[in-house]
């Protein structure tokens, strides 16, 4: 089935973030999940239970692969310039989220200390951001 290139595209581009999505998973399977600053993942699963995920992940990725084939999806090449570009918007997009005047969404006013503390460590993160996506382009 041939789709119109706009509806085309938006398929491609969801499959892609599925893909992503589940190869994520699969890392955190292998346990080759790299350590973060603020999170650390608990492995509560049983070696069964790894077993079955991994399977179903398969079976999912063979879906994947039959809907790309009927609807006729395209592998498209993207510049890793492209891909570096989105991911640190949307760090840049999350990090401007953390400056304090916008989480008065909580009903907690922040310290006037912390508050600017939090603003300029925020200020610090984002300039960063910026920077490195000035050397991308």
């Amino acid at each position: 089935m041939k789709l119109h290139e706009l509806h085309q595209r938006r398929l491609e581009a969801t499959v892609s973030l599925v893909e992503s999505g589940l190869d994520r998973i699969e890392r955190l399977l292998a346990g080759g999940s790299p350590s973060e600053v603020a999170r650390t993942e608990e492995d509560t699963l049983a070696p069964e239970e790894r077993s079955a995920l991994l399977e179903s992940l398969r079976r999912l990725r063979d879906q994947l692969q039959s809907f790309a084939k009927l609807f006729s999806l395209e592998r498209r090449s993207v510049d890793i310039r492209q891909i570096m570009n989105a991911e640190l918007s949307s760090a840049w997009v999350m990090l401007e989220n953390c400056r304090p005047k916008r989480m008065k969404g909580y009903g907690v006013d922040f310290d006037p200390g912390l508050r600017a503390a939090l603003q300029e460590s925020v200020e610090r993160l984002v300039t960063q951001v910026v920077a490195l996506r000035a050397k991308i382009r």
